[in-house]
């Protein structure tokens, strides 16, 4: 009988071994398993794009592939978008036929695309466009950077690793993994605060305690590009229980967005942040928000931002035209449910720190100036509060501009709980993470120029 259990017992590791070989998602390992940010993209379900569908599109568009039903690579399984630990962005896709990836590669740097590929630790390997590595195994293929060519060569030695991990050291073996695997949908997302912007960060991590770090974070979604539009809808969680437990009650203290502020965001602004919120349920939030408490530094200083807040009762907008560390420019507006803080002003204005003074600007209105920053803010006769960085913002804060938001991404956001809008055409040339993905989606879905992100 032990005999007959041992080769039962043999006949299943066996039968487990061959599934696993023949599940199709071990070009996966490839994947670091510290990535901090995935995507998935599943092509064939997709909306099909002209001349071929979006895995033809793909191929021509960021290879340059004449032929792409012969370049070696699978497409019917899905392609992921990566950010590593260190902040390196990779793509990651299976191989079909490792040679005639190789051969595509080959007639790619005769027409001067690629140089040369060469073989290093059992892999190929070639530089395209002096700034990404590609590499590829019989299994896997992944392309990874941006890097300059003098340090190519040490982005491959990691890349090689890479290629030969298993899936006790690649992506498959984390819970990051685990949570995207289970949105079904085309293009799905899963990251970790930490790996935005550190401008951008506010929004997500609001209602997570004070001390949380940020790579304890994560935001989970699904994506759609339509009209330049890169729309993600999602939530924020946490695996650790007690920061989940958090960031879920707060959700809960979000309205839906009225809109009534985003015609007052222009077109050409860098960021901005919309909500619905009753004050004294949402200070808690902000306050133990260090992005948030990061942009209002300034003004905290002299105003008590604290006991504004505390009257707002509906939408709230905070606006970005602009932004550099020499150079905020900011906008603030609400509905407020009273003006009791106004009476508070008189003491403001003693109180104010030295090199700064808060005067008289308007009935109902005031404005702070030092040295480093100003502030413009009032009330409004129908209770609402308005402010910015100059008089001009501060009374644009309350008044649609002449070419205001994208009436698409307008619609996108009344009705959601929590909504951001980042202007990529804004962004500038120190946000390399978000045009470099930008710049991956392109050749599927032409030149995104909006990515708005909301909390349904």
């Amino acid at each position: 009988m032990k005999n007959i259990k041992d080769i039962i017992g043999g006949l299943l590791v066996l039968a487990s071994v061959f599934f696993v070989s023949c599940s199709g998602d071990s070009y996966l390992n490839a994947v670091p398993g510290d990535s901090r940010a995935l995507i998935s993209l599943d092509l064939t379900h997709l909306q099909e794009a002209q001349e071929g569908g979006r895995a033809a599109t793909f191929l021509k568009r960021t290879l340059g592939v004449v032929d792409p039903g012969d370049c070696g690579l699978d497409l019917k399984h899905k392609l992921y978008l990566f950010e590593s630990g260190d902040g390196t962005l990779g793509l990651c896709a299976k191989v079909d036929d490792e040679d005639d990836l190789t051969d595509c590669f080959d007639n790619l740097a005769k027409r001067g695309l690629c140089v040369g590929v060469k073989k290093y630790r059992k892999c190929h390997f070639t530089l395209l466009k002096n700034a990404w590595v590609a590499g590829w195994s019989d299994e896997a293929f992944l392309v990874m950077g941006p890097v300059t060519p003098s340090a190519a060569a040490t982005l491959q030695q990691q890349m090689a690793e890479y290629l030969k991990e298993d899936e006790d050291q690649g992506v498959k073996s984390q819970p990051l993994f685990d949570r995207l695997d289970s949105i079904d949908a085309p293009m799905a997302m899963v990251t970790q605060a930490q790996a935005l912007p550190d401008q951008f960060v506010a929004p997500f991590v609001l209602g997570a305690p004070q001390n949380a770090d940020p790579s304890e974070v994560l935001i989970s979604a699904t994506l759609q590009v339509k009209k330049g539009i890169l729309n993600i809808t999602g939530k924020t969680f946490s695996f650790d229980g007690g920061i989940n437990e958090a960031l879920q009650k707060a959700q809960r203290q979000y309205r839906p967005i009225q809109g009534h502020y985003l015609p007052t965001m222009p077109s050409t602004a860098l960021f901005g942040m919309f909500m619905n919120v009753n004050g004294p349920q949402f200070l808690p939030l902000m306050q133990a928000d260090k992005g948030l408490q990061a942009i209002l530094m300034g003004v905290n200083q002299a105003i008590d931002m604290d006991n504004i807040i505390r009257s707002v009762n509906g939408d709230m907008a905070i606006v970005m035209p602009k932004y550099s560390e020499k150079d905020l420019q900011l906008t603030m507006a609400a509905k407020l449910a009273n003006s009791n803080w106004t009476k508070d002003v008189s003491y403001w204005k003693q109180s104010v720190p030295n090199g700064g003074k808060i005067s008289d600007w308007r009935p109902g209105a005031w404005y702070y100036s030092s040295d480093k920053t100003s502030f413009y803010f009032g009330v409004s006769k129908d209770l609402q509060f308005y402010s910015g960085s100059s008089a001009a913002l501060a009374d644009h804060s309350l008044v649609a501009y002449p070419q205001p938001l994208n009436p698409a991404v307008q619609q996108l956001i009344r009705g959601k709980r929590v909504a951001m809008v980042i202007n990529l055409g804004a962004l500038g040339k120190g946000h390399s993470a978000l045009t470099a993905v930008s710049g991956m989606l392109e050749p599927l879905f032409g030149k995104v120029n909006t990515i708005v992100y909301v909390i349904k």
